[in-house]
């Protein structure tokens, strides 16, 4: 928020603006714990940060290498214990072994990776190639967590209209209008591909439909049926606009590769063009543009 003159960061490339991940290897969770490090510090402080606006849904996590006892062995789509698919033309974690040094972190299977240490991940050999790389003790991790996207979409959407009761895997949501005593208990069901539907479970019972007509399906003109549509158009946008950040920003990378340093203490280096994209969803996501608005100016930024 502030730099004092004269302090330990006056002078150095952090800014006023910058996200702080780690100082001195200790994950920061608040501005409290954030204080008491730097007082239980000695001379040396080494501090983590990032420049970079992060898009809806994101996250920022450290992996500790210092005391990685497991296996170094990599392959084309595995590192440090870790596993790799592509979805959503994003690098997935699909798998972790005990031992791996993700385990403890707040990232678990079927999150996206963004970046790495500083380095845009598009493709799986550029995930096993950053770890297998890396000789910092803290690395950090930009990923991308479907569920809180899910989450923070209901809630803007939605409201405090409805009450929310969510799954332990956050798939499913279920909504009931408070007061309405003639209300029944519906399903927001997010399918494994990112998209939602809207489910009545209870509606076969109610209505005694047949065996051959008992789908839970919620007519067409439930007037909930509008706020599925702005969430999944919602979902597309955001998941759009990472992918296609994610994809300039690699192949800019790939331009620069000579040149470029991936190991930053100062820079999160996820990306100019990725927190311009996040910047134009969360104005999306919030009413502040029109869809014809919001693909206009994200067609000229693409094509910049």
């Amino acid at each position: 928020e502030k730099i004092v003159p004269g302090s330990a960061f006056d002078g150095t490339a952090l800014r006023p603006g910058f996200e702080c991940l780690s100082i001195n290897g200790h994950r920061l969770r608040s501005a409290r714990r954030a204080a008491e490090v730097v007082r239980e510090s000695g001379s040396s402080l080494t501090l983590v940060a990032s420049n970079a606006p992060r898009p809806p849904g994101t996250m920022y996590t450290m992996i500790s290498l210092m005391n990685y006892s497991g296996s170094m062995s990599v392959g084309s789509d595995y590192a440090m214990g870790m596993y790799f698919k592509v979805k959503h033309g994003l690098v997935q974690l699909v798998k972790v072994d005990p031992d791996s040094p993700v385990v403890s972190t707040s990232m678990k299977a079927g999150d996206y990776i963004l970046a790495i240490n500083g380095s845009v991940t598009g493709s799986i050999s550029k995930v096993v190639e950053v770890l297998s790389e890396s000789n910092d003790d803290m690395v950090p991790i930009l990923y991308f967590n479907m569920r809180q996207l899910r989450v923070s979409l209901v809630d803007k959407v939605i409201g405090d209209l409805w009450k929310k009761e969510w799954s332990d895997g956050y798939d499913e949501c279920v909504v009931l209008q408070p007061g309405n005593g003639s209300s029944n208990p519906l399903t927001l069901r997010f399918k494994e591909e990112g998209m939602c539907e809207l489910l009545d479970p209870l509606r076969a019972f109610r209505d005694n439909f047949s065996e051959n007509d008992n789908t839970p399906v919620v007519p067409p003109d439930h007037p909930l049926n509008s706020v599925v549509e702005t969430l999944n158009h919602g979902i597309i946008c955001v998941l759009s606009a990472i992918k296609e950040g994610v994809m300039l920003q690699s192949k800019s990378s790939d331009v620069r590769s000579n040149g470029s340093s991936t190991g930053s203490k100062s820079d999160g280096g996820s990306g100019s063009l990725i927190g311009e994209l996040a910047k134009l969803s969360e104005m999306y996501k919030e009413g502040l543009l029109s869809k014809d608005d919001f693909e206009a100016i994200k067609s000229k930024l693409l094509k910049a």
